[in-house]
């Protein structure tokens, strides 16, 4: 996680990811180093930092106002496109970090041995 940690550090200052549920790790690292980094779930739980209730499929944009990119760790790939669709919508970059060996049609990054894919913001 620490190359995805990274490329979102060096290329954003506002964030928010997409289905947190119970694994912050890359939110909190995020923050850590400054960024300002927001969080949504189907089913919030607190996890050192807020979530706020939002269903992808039908997604809330207020709650991503401000954001340069959304993003999305290990997201169920039936969810790909409703996660693309929210980034079009809000004109943002999204960055996706795949379960496992799950193709996707973005571009592929690899940064210091963590790969995730870049779908570049549609203006």
């Amino acid at each position: 996680m620490e190359g995805l940690i990274e490329y979102l550090s060096c290329n954003y200052q506002q964030l928010v990811e997409v289905g947190i549920g119970l694994y912050p790790r890359v939110a909190l690292a995020l923050q850590a180093r400054g960024l300002k980094v927001g969080a949504t779930d189907i089913e919030p739980a607190f996890v050192g930092l807020p979530v706020d209730f939002d269903d992808i499929r039908s997604p809330r944009l207020d709650l991503y106002e401000g954001a340069q990119a959304i993003y999305a760790v290990r997201p169920p790939v039936e969810l790909l496109p409703s996660l693309k669709g929210l980034a079009n919508k809000l004109a943002v970059d999204l960055v996706v970090k795949p379960l496992a060996d799950e193709p996707m049609d973005g571009l592929l990054i690899n940064r210091r041995g963590s790969y995730f894919y870049l779908f570049p913001a549609q203006l």
